[in-house]
């Protein structure tokens, strides 16, 4: 059987605060290069810090070009599903968030940051978690609204934006 070579799988280098460096790297014999971001320091990967597997870059195909198109850096492992390290970072600090507010009843604390992962990603469970997220933001107060949007608003999608940011 003869093997048809259609394109060139690249790989992404992503610093651990979730800065992209290139979507197109090749994977050499050192899979965690001693490589840091020059935008905030931190340790550059190329795989899951999980399972080891590379993380997807730029794809060309044989005879097409495409200009102007990067890949966008993945929230979540393709091989395990774990989240990788930038999208823990944001749960996390959401949750950190939440306990700053001393007056925002625990119920509240609690429909937020369980609605954080489904706004993240599009499911059958985002709408859901749109709603949970808004019932108990309504009652955060200001510094921890402020601070969650400027958090998550670089990573949910333009919907959920729309749904819970709409100003």
């Amino acid at each position: 059987m003869e093997v048809i070579h259609i394109g060139t799988q690249y790989f992404q280098k992503v610093c651990t605060n979730g800065h992209q460096i290139s979507d197109r790297s090749t994977i050499n014999s050192d899979p965690q290069p001693e490589e840091y971001c020059e935008e905030c320091g931190s340790k550059v990967i190329t795989t899951c810090p999980t399972c080891r597997i590379p993380i997807l870059g730029h794809k060309t195909i044989d005879g097409v070009i495409t200009l102007g198109y990067i890949t966008p850096v993945p929230k979540y492992c393709r091989h395990c599903s774990n989240p990788y390290p930038w999208t823990s970072l944001i749960l996390e600090s959401a949750v950190e968030l939440l306990s700053l507010d001393e007056d925002l009843p625990d119920s509240d604390k609690l429909l937020i940051k369980t609605a954080i992962p489904d706004l993240l990603v599009d499911t059958p469970k985002t709408k859901l978690a749109e709603a949970k997220f808004k019932k108990g933001f309504s009652n955060a107060s200001k510094l921890v609204k402020d601070s969650l949007y400027n958090l998550l608003v670089d990573v949910l999608s333009e919907s959920v934006k729309k749904t819970i940011f709409p100003n």
